[in-house]
């Protein structure tokens, strides 16, 4: 995992403290047209191999993607990886490495400001356990083995995907 410090003038900073309501919309349009947002993306060992879902919301909509999005303020990266995982597919995670970073860009925006998205996606592997139930903003649901890495149809992952993947699948002949 990637270290965290909460410390401020030798004291302990109570991260909960940190949370906040959501800005109203028009205030975070302004802002996501403004900022690079900081996500966390997972690529889940499920059923003998990485779970991958296919977006149903900009951006990436109706791209093959990792369960994933925003890192919630106020969290831990860890609880928030956990809760967005939870909420996005319905498993629990054990077991949870950081395996990189990466900066993905589109043209495409889910507030329609005209200056597409900016994401520092900080990338990790994890153990999914539970029934797989996808939310309303994710679909298809496929599940990729070593012995699959190489086939054509891996070939038309964007590149951030099939970088993490294969990462996440020599992580499994380790375990």
């Amino acid at each position: 995992m990637i270290k965290e410090y909460n410390l401020e003038n030798g004291k302990n900073v109570d991260i909960k403290k940190l949370i906040s309501d959501k800005i109203p919309l028009n205030q975070f349009i302004k802002a996501h047209k403004g900022i690079i947002v900081l996500c966390h993306d997972v690529f889940i060992l499920y059923k003998g191999g990485i779970l991958l879902v296919t977006r149903d919301n900009l951006p990436a909509k109706d791209i093959t993607w990792p369960i994933g999005g925003r890192i919630q303020r106020g969290m831990s990266i860890a609880d928030s990886l956990k809760k967005k995982v939870m909420e996005e597919s319905s498993l629990k995670l054990k077991n949870i490495k950081f395996i990189g970073q990466a900066r993905t860009t589109f043209q495409t925006d889910p507030f329609v400001h005209g200056k597409g998205t900016d994401t520092f996606n900080l990338v990790y592997f994890a153990e999914g356990e539970g029934d797989l139930k996808l939310d309303n903003l994710h679909k298809n649901p496929i599940i990729i083995s070593k012995s699959q890495i190489n086939q054509e149809s891996n070939k038309s992952l964007h590149p951030y995907v099939r970088d993490f993947l294969e990462i996440s699948l020599n992580l499994i002949d380790k375990k």
